[in-house]
């Protein structure tokens, strides 16, 4: 299996946490917008590739891992746009942080030690 389109949907992952950390959304918005856009179509060509002989109990974290990935994606769209108040983009700045930190964590446990 190549494993390039792995290590691209990491890249991006790290190039987003980047662009949260640094509050460089709102300045980059084509890029942060192609950014999340491209890390939801690797992660999703991943799962359907990656995912063979699951080990038992994985539905529940992947859906949530999902749903948290969605959650991340969403923030930084809105954020892109550039309209929010700058105390309501500090807050999901942060709250876009912990919840991609979670959603990598769950992804990493089940691409690692769950087999």
């Amino acid at each position: 299996m190549p494993t390039g389109i792995l290590h691209l949907h990491l890249a991006l992952a790290i190039v987003l946490f980047v662009l949260l950390l640094a509050g460089r959304v709102p300045r980059l918005r084509a890029v942060s917008a192609v950014t999340a856009l491209l890390l939801l179509v690797t992660g999703a060509y991943n799962f359907m590739t990656r995912m063979q002989g699951p080990p038992p109990g994985w539905h529940m974290w992947i859906g949530i891992k999902t749903l948290l990935a969605l959650h991340v994606i969403a923030v930084v769209l809105l954020m892109a746009r550039g309209t929010q108040p700058p105390e309501k983009a500090a807050r999901n700045r942060k709250v876009a942080l912990i919840t991609g930190g979670i959603a990598m964590a769950i992804g990493l446990y089940f691409s690692n030690f769950a087999r």
